[in-house]
């Protein structure tokens, strides 16, 4: 059999209302030269006998017992056989041309890799009416300081060639749900890159979905912030506290806003602070605008 153009990567851990529907968006793109490596991850729902029950021979199921979407990811970049690959959360999907139209956009500005925007949808994929865009500017600075979007869920949305992870480059299994922002901050460091202006990706709001798990938003972003400080992306004195003084800023106002714990948030509120005094009337600006 000969190897597909792109092969796109659904990690799945007990995704079996949305499962359907994520594959049924990758089986159905104009690009047809592909194939979809569903990794169930240890899931104790149906999500394993549903990937089965389609009967395109496109889609291909790995099992694995339960190790994290990072290491469901990985599996399924060691199994690609595509000279492209991509990334697909289990309760997302894509537009019919997403494929198609980054793939185009990769070749024609000879880049390593590229990333749209996204449509924030409810439950069952309506749009929001709000889009996701992301940069036209500097990812890795954009993703370190956390103020705008630098690629929105990567792991819903880029698509790069295969050599880029050639020399080893996977998820860092140490990370959850900032493993997505780690990945887009290696790869925009070490290759060349495209943002298509186009939202081509539907992106799930759930209540219960990791991104809104504050204890681990906030494990996750301290461990990402530490590894760049000792991979050398935050040497700059000025720019590293300016980014940390951020990223405590973010997690006290999660935990504020979103939790009302704010015994939670006080800690990092007064870290930001100090790091960054002019933050404290960034209240102030916002409310003037």
């Amino acid at each position: 059999m000969s190897a597909p153009l792109v092969s796109v990567i659904i990690p799945a851990y007990n995704a079996a209302p949305w499962i359907g529907a994520s594959i049924r968006s990758v089986t159905e793109q104009t690009t047809t030269d592909l194939e979809v490596i569903v990794v169930n991850d240890g899931s104790t729902d149906a999500t394993g006998a549903l990937a089965r029950s389609f009967p395109d021979p496109r889609v291909r199921i790995l099992d694995q017992a339960n190790a994290g979407v990072s290491a469901a990811r990985n599996a399924g970049i060691r199994a690609a056989r595509g000279s492209f690959i991509s990334f697909l959360d289990a309760d997302d999907a894509m537009l019919p041309s997403n494929l198609e139209t980054k793939l185009s956009a990769l070749n024609r500005e000879s880049v390593d890799w590229v990333y749209g925007d996204l449509m924030p949808c409810d439950g069952d994929l309506v749009p929001s009416g709000e889009v996701m865009k992301g940069t036209d500017g500097d990812v890795v600075r954009t993703i370190l300081l956390g103020m705008e979007t630098a690629v929105p869920a990567p792991c819903s949305n880029l698509v790069a060639r295969h050599e880029c992870f050639s020399n080893g480059l996977e998820l860092d299994e140490q990370l959850s749900n900032a493993a997505d922002q780690d990945l887009a901050l290696r790869l925009a460091n070490a290759f060349s890159h495209f943002h298509v202006p186009q939202a081509l990706t539907l992106y799930r709001v759930l209540p219960g979905s990791m991104s809104r798990n504050i204890a681990l938003y906030e494990k996750d972003h301290l461990f990402l912030f530490n590894k760049a400080i000792r991979t050398g992306f935050l040497n700059d004195q000025e720019l590293r506290r300016t980014c940390l003084a951020n990223a405590n800023w973010s997690i006290a106002g999660s935990w504020w806003v979103n939790a009302r714990k704010w015994y939670r948030a006080l800690p990092f509120l007064i870290r930001a602070i100090w790091l960054r005094p002019s933050l404290i009337l960034r209240p102030l600006r916002n409310r003037d605008r």
